[in-house]
């Protein structure tokens, strides 16, 4: 079953109504939909296919296993290239004589072992563009690989008619692949499995939430865990330093000074390179202060990925701990209380800035904000720290939300204390309050003013 995406069907459908030379490229991080995307482009596609997925291997084994394919679908099986170059010229000259699709998956591999494969690439484009009649796709997972090609310092900046970067869904697109379930149960599962098409797929809604988040993530060896144990394996046998941040940030360490220290303790190191190379993956995201989106100082980093979330703060750091090995145990006894008290309730922030981003694209939030995120101050001289996970700023100003994922329904005390925790602020003012709440709110309180929200909204769209 294939869910979502209809705008990036549509480009590609499209595509396929021209008969002139149509590039497509399609980037995002692991397990995001790429070549399941294309696929499922391409089903009624009226052209013959030529398909191949690149490898994690040397450039030499891509290009013999990749002519094999190009020998079989064109029918000639003593033609040969000794380079990409070759290979490529070949195949675009092979478009000026019939329309064909050309699929290319994880092209990032080859620009992985050697970037100047893209201006081969290029030149080739360049040479037979105005004659081609070629439907290109290329995919990629090395995200930052991928922008830098299509970037204006790359030979194949504006070679491609169609540029899609997928990201993966929001909890309402993510709850597509399990409506059966309550809307707590959606809360604990996207907490978890997040948005990130292939795991959802797994989810089994004859089971349970708490049962599916055990099998398919908790259990000795299960899918999830192994998933995400080979992607960040593939990446640190060569860096091992990226597991060093992941646990950092997980541990609280989330401001860049915090995690060179975590990574380097001796200071002479500088974690940035792998900073960045998990913003690409998809693992790590930074968030600045909405008022103050430049302060380097302010920045923090946080785990992007829910499912990465998870496994390093309750799986990896226990990995070598003897209650793993009876994972059930280690599930109720370790992991479910504090589940639900802490992480699941710090999840529905986040859940809640993408139902206010739904709801205002929609035009149901007026005025509309501009511009959504979080703010930050810390003063220990002032004895004055407050964070506030959900900020939006519209025409008028800011508005501060406060989430609340408790079993009670809110009181006029949290509204209360809320409207003192945001008064007095050195650096901002918020003009009007928020409350999001996953029980509702306490019968007789006076409302007007406030913008309120509760769980049953969130699915309700």
């Amino acid at each position: 079953m294939f869910i979502g995406r209809e705008n990036e069907l549509q480009e590609i459908h499209a595509s396929l109504l021209k008969h002139d030379y149509q590039g497509t490229l399609v980037y995002g991080r692991r397990r995001i939909g790429k070549t399941e995307l294309i696929a499922q482009g391409l089903v009624e596609r009226p052209y013959p296919m030529l398909s191949f997925e690149f490898r994690r291997r040397a450039l030499k084994g891509n290009l013999d296993l990749f002519q094999i394919e190009v020998q079989e679908f064109f029918h000639e099986p003593h033609v040969h290239f000794e380079t990409f170059d070759a290979i490529f010229d070949y195949l675009l000259a092979k478009s000026t004589e019939q329309e064909y699709v050309l699929v290319l998956d994880e092209f990032s591999f080859l620009l992985a072992e050697d970037f100047s494969i893209e201006s081969s690439l290029a030149a080739a484009i360049d040479k037979y563009k105005s004659r081609s009649k070629i439907h290109l796709f290329i995919s990629g997972s090395y995200v930052g690989l991928m922008e830098k090609m299509i970037g204006k310092q790359s030979h194949s900046y504006g070679r491609f008619n169609h540029i899609i970067p997928l990201a993966a869904f929001d909890y309402f697109d993510s709850a597509k692949f399990y409506p059966t379930y309550t809307d707590e149960e959606k809360v604990m599962l996207y907490s978890v499995f997040g948005g990130i098409p292939y795991f959802n797929s797994l989810i089994d809604t004859e089971k349970s939430a708490a049962e599916n988040i055990y099998e398919l993530v908790v259990k000795t060896d299960s899918i999830c865990e192994r998933e995400i144990r080979e992607t960040v394996m593939a990446e640190t046998t060569k860096s091992p330093q990226l597991n060093e941040i992941l646990l950092a940030i997980v541990n609280g360490k989330r401001r860049y000074s915090d995690i060179q220290s975590c990574f380097n303790p001796g200071g002479s190191g500088r974690p940035d390179y792998f900073i960045d190379r998990l913003i690409d993956m998809g693992f790590v995201r930074k968030k600045c202060p909405i008022n103050d989106e430049t302060n380097k100082k302010k920045a923090q980093y946080v785990i992007a990925d829910n499912l990465v979330d998870f496994y390093y703060l309750y799986l990896f750091a226990a990995k070598d701990n003897a209650l793993r090995k009876s994972p059930e145990f280690y599930f109720r006894n370790f992991i479910e209380e504090d589940f639900h008290v802490n992480y699941v309730p710090a999840k529905f922030e986040s859940i809640a800035k993408e139902f206010l981003i739904r709801k205002n694209l929609a035009g149901n939030i007026q005025p509309p904000f501009f511009k959504i995120g979080e703010y930050f101050f810390n003063n220990p001289k002032a004895g004055i720290n407050r964070q506030f996970d959900v900020v939006t700023q519209d025409k008028n100003g800011y508005i501060a939300y406060e989430c609340k994922y408790t079993a009670s329904p809110i009181t006029k005390a949290v509204i209360d204390e809320e409207a003192i925790q945001t008064s007095g602020l050195p650096d901002i003012s918020f003009y009007k309050l928020g409350f999001i709440a996953k029980s509702g709110f306490e019968n007789g309180l006076d409302l007007s003013g406030y913008n309120t929200y509760n769980l049953a909204d969130f699915y309700s769209l």
